[in-house]
This record gives structure tokens, C-alpha cells and sequence, in this order.
């Protein structure tokens, strides 16, 4: 009887199949190899670039650090602004949040002071509570340059008997208790000004519903002058040129020149023959 022909798969196919796996394995470790080598030779480069720059082995690279956004510093704070920051920190610390308000605008730093914190009822004379808050504000303000106003204001109210003859006087005189005081605890005179406008701007607008009227209204105020007091001064002239003719003598307006050169030139002035 004839072999019956065998049906399993025959052997050099499994071989064709085991080679091409091992080509794949070989050309996969190729790859690895490969990938390894770059990897070595880019770190070298990175090295050599680094010591190029005088950075050291070891040293935290710039490239591996997560960078920052470098943000423009801010522009430091003014003589006035950190005053007036200093005064509404004194204000809260004494608790003096419901007596002493703050005002504030592009030009002005104002302080709000009731008369009632400031004098004893009916006089023009400092309380001694007034005379502790005002030592502490002198303190915090002297030795800037800002120019600072003292204005005084009222209510409607007629003042009392014997101690002012009307408003505008009331409110001066309270303007310039303060500013006296003041200077006596060192503040700059230079700096100061008093001024009174008795009942013609009152803070809140007078109503018998609105018992806050009558206390802030009646009050002195620090003005703090937060523009640029250079702004307000004349410049400085130039020496004026002239020049000796036969007896007679010429002046000459000169711009756009410094002083010495200026001087110079007046040296060399002579007479003309």
C-alpha cells in the first residue's frame, strides 16, 4: 500500500520563521545600541558646552531647571504713600477706624481728624488724647519733603461764646493749633500751611436723619500734597552775558549753555577799541 502523504507543516518553514525573528531581535538591539551611543555622545557634547560656559560637573544646569518668568519690579513706594500708609496703620492699631477717615486722590492724601478726637468740647484747646494721635502722626510724616496742609472746617453751628467770633475763625484757629503743634514735635515748618473754611464744604451733607454729619464736618484735615514739588519752582538762570561798548554796557539773554562756559566767556569780554 502507498504512504499516505504526511499533512504537518514541513520543517524549513519553521526555519525561515525562527531566522526572521532573530533578524528582528538583532535589528531591535541594533536600534537600542545605537540610541545608547547618540545619547552618550549628546551628553558629551552638553558637557563640553557647559565647561565652555564655566559651569561645573555637578552644578544645577540652566537647561534642566524649570525657568521663572523674571517680573519687572515694581516701582518703590513714595515718601507720601508710605506716610500715608503708616497713618492708616496707626489709625487701625489705636482702633480709630470709626473717627479717622481716609481721602484719597491722584494729587492728595488727605487724613480726616473729627474736632471731637482732636480738642476738648467747646474749646480750642488739645485734648490729651489729640495731643497723643498728633505725636504719633508727626513722627510718622517729619522729614519728607511733600508739602502738607492743615484745613480746618465746621458745621452750621455758631461757635461758642469767648472762643472764636464765627466759623472762619473757628476753623483757622483749629487749622493752626494743629499746625503749631506740629512743628513743636519736629515737623518741617516749611512744609506747613493752615487754612480755615469754616461751613462751605462739609464731608456729609447735613440731615437730622444722619447724626455723622455733625462729627465730620467739624474737623481738621492733613492734606498730604502727593505732586512733585519740584514742578512749582522757578528755574535757576543762567548768569547774564554782557559786554563793555565805549562806556556803555549790553546785556545779553543766552539759552542752552552751562554756567562755566558761560563764565568763561564773559572772561574774554573786552572793550572794543
Amino acid at each position: 500500500m502507498p504512504r499516505e502523504k504526511d499533512e504537518s507543516e514541513p520543517p524549513g518553514i519553521v526555519v525561515l520563521y525562527t531566522s526572521l525573528m532573530i533578524l528582528l531581535l538583532a535589528f531591535f538591539i541594533l536600534l537600542n545600541t545605537l540610541s545608547k551611543t547618540e545619547e552618550a555622545r549628546v551628553e558629551a557634547a552638553f558637557q563640553s558646552l557647559m565647561g565652555s560656559f564655566g559651569f561645573k560637573p555637578g552644578a544645577p544646569s540652566p537647561m534642566q531647571s524649570k525657568t521663572k518668568l523674571a517680573l519687572p519690579n515694581a516701582a518703590p513706594l513714595k515718601k507720601v504713600d508710605r506716610d500715608y500708609r503708616s497713618l492708616r496703620g496707626l489709625v487701625r492699631d489705636e482702633n480709630l477706624k470709626d473717627l479717622v477717615k481716609f481721602l484719597r486722590t491722584t494729587r492728595y492724601r488727605t487724613v480726616v481728624m473729627p474736632d471731637l478726637l482732636l480738642f476738648e468740647p467747646g474749646t480750642l484747646v488739645l485734648s490729651v488724647e489729640g495731643e497723643d494721635f498728633l505725636t504719633k502722626v508727626a513722627g510718622m510724616v517729619r522729614g519728607g519733603e511733600y508739602p502738607m496742609s492743615i484745613v480746618g472746617h465746621t458745621d452750621k453751628a455758631p461757635p461758642v461764646k469767648g472762643v472764636a467770633f464765627n466759623n472762619w475763625e473757628l476753623s483757622s484757629m483749629r487749622a493752626l493749633k494743629v499746625v503749631k503743634f506740629l512743628v513743636a514735635q519736629g515737623v518741617e515748618p516749611v512744609r506747613l500751611a493752615a487754612f480755615g473754611k469754616s461751613y462751605y464744604e462739609p464731608l456729609v451733607s447735613p440731615s437730622p436723619k444722619n447724626p455723622s454729619a455733625l462729627l465730620f464736618n467739624n474737623r481738621v484735615e492733613l492734606v498730604m500734597d502727593a505732586r512733585d514739588p519740584n514742578l512749582e519752582r522757578l528755574p535757576e538762570s543762567a548768569p547774564q552775558r554782557n559786554l563793555n561798548l565805549r562806556g556803555f554796557r549790553i546785556d545779553f539773554w543766552e539759552t542752552g549753555k552751562d554756567e562755566q562756559k558761560q563764565q568763561e566767556e564773559d572772561k574774554d569780554a573786552r572793550p572794543l577799541q
